[in-house]
């Protein structure tokens, strides 16, 4: 999953099946192309943010 993540690899039809049946689709909806004038979702940012700043160590 992480290459899939990273773009750095492609999903195998086996992943795509079991990831259908894990989301509860059909593996077709995969490939159904959005309707005309839809919006493209957004991309979210990269990396994590950390939540506190970390400590100085000694």
């Amino acid at each position: 999953m992480g290459g899939l993540e990273r773009q750095s690899e492609n999903p195998t039809i086996d992943l795509l099946d079991r990831l259908a049946e894990t989301l509860g689709v059909q593996l077709s909806e995969f490939f159904v192309q959005p309707p005309r004038g839809a919006t493209t979702p957004k991309t979210l940012p990269k990396g994590r943010k950390p939540i506190r700043p970390k400590r100085k160590q000694k």
